[in-house]
């Protein structure tokens, strides 16, 4: 959001305003892609209305009355696939640059005749392998030390600084219980899974694999994700409600429009 005004007055908005201004722009982001799924359903139910036997797997018991049937075309002679001179498709490659090693691969010998080959390829075949990297977690340790007074010899311990989450998890998990329980609609059971899946070979991370280490090195319970998944919503609250109120506002305000 800071993007779309003058850094300066950015900085001078209150934090409050910022973090108003933010999640209004996450809302108006949430309704656009529900509008989208909405405009895809839409899609759906058009192409299902003109489903007929000729372009499904649909009886023709099932086809609207007054379909011609079409005249039957003679087979081609063409072999099936690809034709002579037509461009292949083929995944894009990353460049070079992008690339974290780069490993060749030469023949020893001629796959025909046998002779030892030393002619080095100017143009050689490139094949990619996309990886995700192994996720380790991010552990920060606060220490609450608790010293004694010299003087009344009382203990005072340190309080955790307000920015610290409680939870004991930090923002980004937060997100990620939200958005595997909220958008992708999974159970809570379904998150603790998905949270808890073991490094399976090469760091990979597989629940089907080796059962000695979880992503976050132990198992999250079914109240921690709820718990989250409450804070996140929490956080959201105040911007959804201010969401609803500009969207029903517009309605209105579109309403009267309309009538005059």
């Amino acid at each position: 959001m800071s993007e779309q005004v003058p850094w300066s007055d950015w900085e001078e908005t209150p934090a409050s305003v910022k973090k108003l201004v933010e999640g209004m722009a996450q809302q108006i982001e949430n309704l656009e892609k529900q509008l989208t799924d909405i405009s895809a359903v839409q899609q759906q139910l058009l192409e299902k209305t003109r489903r007929t036997s000729k372009n499904s797997s649909s009886p023709p018991s099932f086809d609207p009355p007054g379909l011609e049937k079409k005249p039957q075309k003679n087979k081609s002679k063409r072999k099936r696939g690809g034709q002579p001179g037509h461009d292949g498709h083929s995944r894009d490659l990353y460049p070079i640059e992008r690339c974290n090693q780069i490993i060749d691969h030469h023949p020893s010998k001629c796959s025909c005749c046998g002779k030892r080959l030393r002619v080095e390829d100017q143009n050689p075949y490139r094949h990619q392998i996309v990886e995700i990297p192994p996720i380790e977690p991010i552990v920060i340790e606060h220490r609450l030390h608790s010293l004694k007074c010299g003087q009344c010899q009382r203990s005072t311990r340190a309080k955790l600084p307000e920015e610290v989450n409680r939870s004991g998890y930090g923002v980004r998990v937060v997100a990620m219980v939200a958005l595997l329980r909220v958008v992708y609609r999974n159970s809570q059971r379904q998150v603790q899974s998905a949270l808890a899946m073991q490094r399976g070979l090469g760091g990979f991370p597989h629940s089907l694999l080796h059962q000695d280490a979880d992503l976050f090195e132990k198992t999250m319970s079914l109240g921690t994700v709820n718990k989250l998944r409450q804070e996140a919503s929490d956080a959201v609250a105040s911007s959804v409600e201010d969401a609803k109120l500009y969207v029903q506002h517009s309605l209105v305000v579109g309403a009267a429009r309309f009538e005059l």
